[in-house]
């Protein structure tokens, strides 16, 4: 189903813009973590204050604001707000805790579904988020620095 995979597709090429993808490596500690507290540092430029192994990846994604409140009892949470959402089909290894940043916005990633055609090829991910609350203005600047530094400022 090719013809329909390149229908589904046109939408996100026509509304994507580049974002950024702070990619965690939760099987690598960063140096800066505390042995004792397990606390990262949160102006560390090699971690981005996660405490893990970082990689960077710039991606072209769409975006789409949703303002979605699910509350439960004996879901395992109480609320959660999913509030944007993205959809690439740049080949990604994004994952849940990994931090999106587009722009102004800072979100963190709460689910990533591999959306499949007929003949189950991944033809987009859509990766929804919520706002990273942790350290948030730091955690721009931090980022821009390292970004301005690799010649990515502006």
């Amino acid at each position: 189903m090719q013809w329909f995979d390149k229908k589904v597709k046109k939408p996100i090429d026509l509304f994507s813009h580049p974002v950024w993808f702070v990619l965690r490596d939760e099987d690598i500690d960063c140096p800066c973590l505390d042995p004792v507290s397990r606390q990262p540092d949160p102006a560390c430029r090699i971690c981005l204050g996660t405490g893990r192994k970082i990689s960077l990846a710039r991606v072209k994604a769409a975006h789409q604001n949703n303002k979605i409140s699910i509350r439960g009892t004996g879901m395992g949470y109480g609320e959660i707000d999913i509030v944007n959402v993205y959809y690439t089909h740049a080949k990604t290894s994004i994952r849940n805790g990994d931090i999106v940043v587009d722009g102004e916005d800072v979100d963190i990633v709460k689910d990533v579904y591999y959306e499949h055609s007929d003949e189950q090829k991944t033809v987009y991910w859509r990766i929804e988020t919520t706002p990273y609350r942790k350290n948030r203005e730091g955690f721009k600047k931090l980022l821009a620095s390292i970004l301005e530094e690799a010649g990515y400022g502006g």
